[in-house]
């Protein structure tokens, strides 16, 4: 057991310093954002008088902010300030608008909403990469290592929310939303402080302005053209996904009995199964992965993505039986809880692996930007979701969600379509600036 303990902890040991000082910055970030929203649609409809349409409508427009901005900070990283005073700087706002968020106006809700999207929005893209950027240079050649450090860094993301999403509403309720939302500007204080104390370990950063040759631009056209098949249809994903806070916990409201095994729920708690399935799950469905390969049957990043598709779809008619057998009435939360399960898995097949796959077939000069890329997706689910949630009030809970199941069977058959023209090809090496083919990460694609 000793010497069990003794090679993690070596193994541990062998990641680069500035990775913990990411690791832990970005669990209390994620702890602040996620415990804002999980509260949030409730606080607009208790609190300000929105009605659950109207806070569904101005949750998805919040979200999709916090995720079309990445594709500024990735262009202000890439060409102005650099990854880490970027994520420094616009870290004031993020903290600002956690403090302001409050004051029980829907004037100070929209400025505080706005200054949340641009610190959330601005820095998204660049710590991931900031960290591709510290193995690459740090821990050349540990493809493997670096595939770790991200499924360890989705794990702090999910640990920060499933913390605050359990932990906000019961300080919202014992004390009020006003004081619950201190609790996540505090978080942010701390996370920059994790960010801003790294700094010698990071990455070491040069931003050069050369202009591209025809050849470049061409490769390079061609490989956004080829992810961007694959994020048209990841949209639709978001779409769903995104409305846990919103829909689904005025469905649990409304619909659901919220005793789980003799301990009361509230409606909002719920948000929190999604990071606490994350965090059990993500190491379980890796060692799938390797355990496949192991067996000669490796799954392309394609073909993980696909089985979240499918698991979408499947969760959406779990969820519509859950609003059939309602009625007027409620049924178990389990119900809920299966749902979220599935989501999970569905979550941890497509963004994962969605987000290395993003950074490893990026060029070295679009590392930012064709990651911001890979958020633009979300951006444009939730704006399609602010339409969509019309709907909800306009249906029974069980129509609802039978529409949002059937509409995944034509967007998982257009995925099929996109994965298999994005792996016709092969991004050229001297573009990419990627490992040689019989490298694993390569033989991913």
């Amino acid at each position: 057991m000793a010497s069990i303990l003794s090679r993690a902890g070596g193994y541990f040991r062998s990641h680069p310093i500035g990775f913990w000082f990411i690791f832990w910055g970005e669990l209390a970030e994620r702890c602040s954002y996620y415990g804002m929203r999980a509260i949030l649609a409730l606080y607009m409809t208790e609190k300000l008088g929105f009605s659950e349409t109207s806070a569904s409508r101005v949750m998805a427009y919040f979200i999709a902010a916090c995720y079309f901005l990445p594709l500024v900070g990735g262009w202000v990283a890439d060409n102005v300030l650099g990854k880490y005073w970027t994520i420094v700087g616009f870290s004031a706002p993020y903290i600002l608008g956690h403090v302001i968020l409050g004051v029980e106006t829907t004037t100070y809700l929209y400025i505080a909403l706005a200054l949340l999207a641009m610190g959330s929005g601005v820095i998204k893209p660049n710590i991931s990469t900031l960290m591709g950027m510290t193995y690459d240079q740090e821990r050349p050649g540990q493809e493997q290592m670096r595939s770790d450090a991200f499924a360890m860094f989705y794990g702090a993301v999910n640990i920060g929310a499933a913390l605050s999403s359990m932990a906000m509403p019961v300080i919202r309720n014992r004390y009020d939303y006003a004081t619950a939302f201190l609790f996540p500007a505090g978080l942010m204080v701390l996370a920059f402080g994790f960010f801003a104390a790294g700094k010698r370990f990071y990455a070491r950063e040069e931003i050069v302005h050369r202009a591209s040759t025809p050849e470049e631009r061409a490769a390079k056209f061609e490989l956004l053209m080829r992810l961007g098949a694959i994020f048209a249809t990841v949209t639709f994903f978001w779409c769903i996904f995104d409305q846990s806070p919103s829909t689904w916990t005025f469905f649990a409201k409304s619909h659901l009995d919220l005793n789980l095994f003799g301990y009361q729920l509230a409606p909002d708690q719920l948000q929190s199964l999604n990071p606490l399935f994350i965090v059990t799950l993500l190491p379980l469905v890796t060692i799938g992965w390797r355990v496949l390969a192991m067996l000669g049957l490796p799954l392309r990043p394609t073909s993980k993505m696909l089985v979240g598709f499918v698991l979408t779809g499947v969760c959406m008619a779990i969820m519509s039986a859950a609003g059939f057998l309602a009625g007027d009435g409620r049924v178990s939360v389990l119900w809920e809880v299966v749902a979220y399960l599935l989501i999970t898995v569905a979550e941890i097949c497509i963004s994962v692996v969605g987000l290395e796959l993003s950074f490893a077939a990026a060029p070295k000069s679009m590392k930012s930007f064709v990651s911001a890329c890979w958020l633009l997706p979300i951006f444009i689910g939730n704006m399609l979701n602010a339409q969509v949630v019309e709907l909800y009030e306009a249906y029974d809970p069980g129509a609802y969600f039978g529409l949002m199941a059937l509409m995944m069977i034509p967007v998982t058959i257009a995925f099929i379509f996109a994965a298999r023209a994005f792996n016709r090809h092969e991004p050229p090496r001297e573009i990419t600036g990627e490992p040689a083919p019989e490298d694993e990460a390569a033989r991913a694609f």
